[in-house]
């Protein structure tokens, strides 16, 4: 009996991993500051599987020289159908931690020198049955980048 168990549940794990080759971000269209503390994001998403997808919260903590700038946190979820490229436009709740780690990380975004700034995150949600949990510690933001299909020059025309 456990080892059907033990097989059901590699069956589960290939299944989602499966999955989550389906799912992507494609592209950050656009994002338009909302007052001091919101932002308004754009993102193109891809949902290549056979359920709604479902982000029910996502935490970005962006890091310079291994200082916390601050954090922006999903306002509320976002739903994508089954078998579909969407672009949905979502709300962000900002929040500054350190004002003056936030002035040099922008310095070097301007001066094209990103080396120091990181990014962590968390995403959860639902595809399906399948519970999403997607968590990430200070990686380099160029790799953060990447993953929306952004570059640095995108982010500093959004910015500056």
């Amino acid at each position: 009996m456990s080892v059907v168990i033990a097989l059901s549940f590699g069956s589960c794990r290939r299944a989602a991993e499966r999955a989550a080759q389906k799912i992507h971000i494609d592209a950050l269209e656009r994002i338009e500051p909302q007052g001091l503390t919101g932002a308004e994001a754009v993102l193109r998403i891809t949902n290549g599987t056979g359920y709604k997808l479902e982000i029910q919260r996502a935490y970005f903590t962006l890091y310079y020289a291994g200082q916390r700038v601050g954090t922006i946190r999903l306002h509320e979820r976002i739903e994508v159908g089954k078998r579909t490229v969407e672009s949905i436009a979502t709300r962000w709740k900002i929040s500054i931690d350190n004002p003056i780690a936030l002035l040099l990380a922008g310095r070097a975004l301007q001066a094209d020198d990103p080396s120091q700034i990181t990014v962590s995150c968390l995403i959860e949600g639902r595809g399906g049955p399948t519970r999403i949990n997607i968590e990430r510690q200070k990686m380099p933001l160029s790799d953060f980048l990447n993953i929306f299909g952004t570059t640095l020059q995108d982010v500093k025309k959004y910015l500056f």
